[in-house]
């Protein structure tokens, strides 16, 4: 199954909670972008279902598009990895 902009914001919701809010961004060649805010948090996660996520929580507004340090092969396991940086 691929993930697509519904799955990826049922997602949030199902892990991070009703409060999390999901920005999705679909590019032409499926990859996924999500800006999930919740409470004083902004995490940043990127990829598609073939090559991983990565994702940032609290990204620096200086550090521009280095990557991201942390790696996930879900999108659900990515999500349960911000959730434990920002404690929803």
């Amino acid at each position: 199954m691929t993930t697509t902009e519904q799955i990826a914001r049922d997602a949030v919701r199902r892990i991070l909670g009703d409060t999390a809010h999901a920005d999705v961004t679909t590019f032409p060649g499926g990859n996924l972008s999500i800006s999930v805010h919740s409470g004083d948090h902004t995490a940043t996660i990127d990829g598609d279902d073939s090559s991983g996520w990565g994702w940032t929580v609290d990204p620096g507004t200086d550090d521009g598009f280095t990557g991201h340090e942390d790696v996930a092969e879900t999108l659900d396991d990515a999500l349960i990895g911000v959730r434990g940086e920002i404690g929803a």
